[in-house]
């Protein structure tokens, strides 16, 4: 099943940034989490773009993300140890989604049967 519009973006809303936070590395990403499933949100809008393409476009806006977050002086975001951990992050997201769109449902019984 191939989760498209409304659907794929209340996924992403709730399964991204639990996700982000637990990859290897997610405390170095917390202050951009949202910036990244934004990214990914609109990454999944570009016609036509190849899976490549959307991930470059997400890690833009990591960069710009960084960037806005240092800006505030609250921080300091090592660029480079943000784009790694987000990199394997969004796969990491993106893994998950293919899953649940492969998911098969399996119906049980509801116990024994006489």
């Amino acid at each position: 099943m191939k989760l498209t519009g409304n659907k794929w973006f209340q996924l992403i809303t709730g399964l991204a940034p639990l996700i982000l936070a637990n990859v290897k590395g997610g405390d170095k990403i917390t202050p951009v989490i949202p910036v990244i499933v934004a990214g990914i949100q609109e990454a999944e809008q570009i016609k036509g773009a190849s899976g490549e393409q959307k991930k470059d476009h997400v890690m833009k806006t990591v960069d710009a993300g960084v960037a806005a977050a240092n800006a505030t002086g609250k921080v300091k975001l090592n660029a480079e140890e943000v784009k790694a951990v987000a990199s394997d992050g969004i796969d990491a997201v993106i893994g998950a989604v293919h899953v649940v769109e492969g998911a098969k449902v399996v119906k049980t019984s509801n116990g024994p049967q006489a």
